[in-house]
């Protein structure tokens, strides 16, 4: 049975406040900064010699599921792999900058994602620290639970349902005696154990309370992973986020609870019982609203219709009192969505991409998950956007779905294309400027973007091209919230949210002196990296909505053919090739039927390869591919590390290149910490 439930409830010991009261979402193991040994170990020691009979100068045997029972552990724990990996990838790239340092004594760690028998779902670590843990069956579909590996991080997290440090001689094998493990369960809005998210660290030499902050920071992560969890299962419902106090929204201390169009709760996290003084779920589930809030259903849609996202007062039992914020359902079927699309009817229609949901953008890819995460947390708040990815990856549409899910949704959208005008007229064009400004001007004058997008959203697109002779009059603009046209000395005050996009490197341009640093942090309030389609996990999904949504929104089926080779070509061109080619290929289709004969001549005659390859030329070398400029090495390698499950070695004879080539290569294209490899 995947899904394994456990006589201790999560959060058990939480209390009902923030940080301050030190729930067991985001503390310490208990006992973990006493000198002596945690009852826990004691207990898990006592499992593995009485119950187990395990030898400590043994060796541990952790044991494979077998591919089979590894695939449909995959398929039936598909959305908590989805959010997990996406955590584990923010988590490492944390990890990186604060822990690892650029010399030889730097310690190796990894993360692994666990299900709720201590299986291996997925593992993320450097290169020298994964070549270990292979060698140690430290792989996905292996079993590191008590049984075969003795006390262990994740082993004894999911086997008591709390989280666990398991420092240096903790571990009950010899073996693993140098290792500090520190995990923390994971558990879904039924109260089952989903896994347990772990960070384990070689060779560590530190004391027991060196740990306690990684704890802390694993427990953070385990939250996040819950909640986003919840956000996904009950997307197509209303979820009401509530704390006592309102700056804790957007962090992992808030409480969840998922809504139906009755207004009554079909679910809740593990937080909201003691939060809301219930003993189980169960009492909970099922009850209206009005019977834990001081708020009607009828009020509650109405919020979620004209105030998403915004935290406002609420009362709750006998004397407590806190906020509550809504984040609205996907899905159509609630009434207040009933509502506001009789609203939408009444306005101008437009594509089905501008009316794109940032949750239908982001569709399964964790990636874009986390970025739809992010910009719901920051999107009603003065914090400006930085969309950053390849040409064709979408970022005109991601902003505008920003615009139509933030309060400023029914103010204006502005697009300034600064790479479409010309540097004579940026300017003016931003600014506006007076009647007789300059010959050539205007008899009225003009008001300019930033006027024009007064309380709405400015979107800068390919702001890399942005003059630098203009970019102090923008940081001006951004700080002062004031426009002086052209011709004029009156300051004119001016609300805006901006929101920037660039598929150049800003740091590097600010390197070079070709663009301004305060205003790059200024824009850089917070960054969202649009992947590219060919790196999406959701490829094939996107696919079928991007036809759909060019052909029409009439369904369309598409032949298993040519949904191989739309799947399998590289797109350099992302989206936007995407559409371009399904829009002249549904030109020809007939029937409701894509076949590969309407397909453009490229894709038809076969011009495409492995997602993210593309063919290879005949006659040459993965070697000779390689090279800096191809825009085919950064997937060739990619998709070669994934075939090989990572293994360096493996990995470096298949593509016929050494050790070191193949570490420079991945270093260069940021796919590994810049560490030195070994010979």
């Amino acid at each position: 049975m995947i899904h394994a439930k456990r006589n201790v409830p999560p959060f058990a010991d939480a209390g009902a406040g923030g940080p301050a009261q030190k729930s067991e979402i985001l503390s310490a193991p208990e006992a973990d900064t006493t000198p002596c040994r945690a009852a826990y170990i004691d207990a898990a020691w006592q499992r593995c010699t009485e119950l187990y009979q395990l030898d400590p100068e043994g060796r541990p045997m952790p044991e494979h599921i077998g591919t089979t029972a590894l695939k449909h552990r995959h398929e039936a724990l598909a959305l908590f792999e989805l959010v997990g990996r996406g955590e584990m990838q923010r988590l490492f790239e944390q990890l990186n900058q604060q822990i690892v340092q650029p010399s030889s004594a730097s310690p190796r760690f990894m993360l692994m994602l666990v299900d709720a028998e201590a299986t291996i779902l997925d593992v993320f670590a450097n290169h020298e620290t994964l070549d270990m843990a292979h060698e140690a069956k430290i792989r996905p579909g292996y079993l590191w639970d008590e049984r075969h590996v003795g006390a262990n991080g994740p082993g004894t997290c999911v086997h008591d349902g709390r989280a666990r440090l398991v420092h240096r001689d903790d571990h009950f094998f010899c073996c693993n005696r140098t290792m500090s493990c520190s995990a923390a369960p994971v558990w879904n809005a039924e109260g089952e154990l989903l896994g347990a998210l772990d960070i384990s660290f070689f060779d560590y030499q530190d004391s027991r309370t060196s740990q306690v902050a990684t704890s802390a920071l694993v427990a953070m992560s385990a939250r996040i992973i819950e909640q986003l969890h919840f956000a996904q299962q009950y997307r197509d419902a209303l979820v009401m986020h509530f704390h006592e106090q309102p700056e804790f929204f957007g962090l992992p201390y808030e409480s969840l609870l998922a809504i139906d169009s009755a207004g009554r709760v079909l679910a809740v996290d593990g937080t909201v019982t003691n939060r809301l003084g219930f003993s189980s779920r169960s009492a909970l589930v099922g009850r209206s609203i009005s019977d834990l809030f001081d708020i009607t259903p009828d009020r509650l849609f109405t919020y979620a219709e004209t105030q998403p996202m915004a935290a406002w007062p609420v009362a709750y039992g006998q004397n407590g009192h806190g906020f509550a914020s809504l984040r609205p359902a996907a899905s159509p079927r609630l009434r207040g969505a009933r509502s506001l699309r009789h609203r939408e009817s009444a306005r101008p229609a437009s594509s089905p991409r501008q009316n794109a949901t940032l949750r239908v953008l982001a569709g399964e890819d964790p990636v874009m998950l986390k970025n739809v995460w992010r910009a719901e947390h920051v999107m009603n708040k003065d914090i400006h956007v930085l969309l950053l990815g390849e040409t064709g990856t979408g970022k005109d549409t991601f902003a505008r779905a920003i615009h139509a899910a933030s309060d400023r949704r029914e103010g204006p959208f502005i697009v300034m294309s600064c790479a479409a005008i010309p540097e004579a007229l940026i300017e003016s064009e931003l600014f506006g400027y007076e009647a007789g400004a300059f010959t050539g001007a205007r008899a009225g004058g003009m008001r300019g973007k930033a006027l024009a997008a007064h309380r709405g959203t400015l979107f800068l697109d390919e702001i890399g091209d942005m003059p630098l002779s203009i970019q102090a009059r923008l940081l001006r603009l951004l700080e002062e919230k004031e426009v002086v046209p052209l011709g004029s000395t009156a300051p004119v005050p001016v609300d805006i949210r901006v929101i920037s996009a660039t598929h150049e490197d800003l740091e590097v341009l600010v390197a070079r002196g070709e663009f301004r640093m305060d205003l790059f942090y200024r824009l850089n309030g917070v960054s969202l990296t649009l992947p590219a389609l060919r790196f999406r996990a959701d490829r094939a999904a996107l696919i079928e909505r991007v036809a759909h949504e060019e052909n029409g929104g009439v369904p369309i089926t598409i032949a298993p053919e040519a949904r191989a080779i739309l799947a399998g070509y590289a797109w350099p061109g992302n989206i936007r090739e995407l559409r371009n080619a399904l829009r002249t290929a549904l030109a020809f289709a007939e029937g409701g039927r894509l076949e590969v004969s309407h397909l453009p001549g490229a894709l038809a005659r076969g011009s495409w390869g492995t997602p993210g390859r593309g063919r290879e030329p005949a006659g040459r070398s993965a070697e000779d591919l390689a090279e800096p400029g191809n825009p085919t090495e950064h997937a060739l390698i990619l998709s070669e590390l994934e075939r090989q499950h990572w293994r360096i070695t493996s990995t470096a004879n298949a593509l016929g290149m050494s050790r070191n080539t193949l570490y420079r290569k991945l270093r260069r294209y940021g796919l590994l910490p810049p560490v030195t490899p070994e010979n």
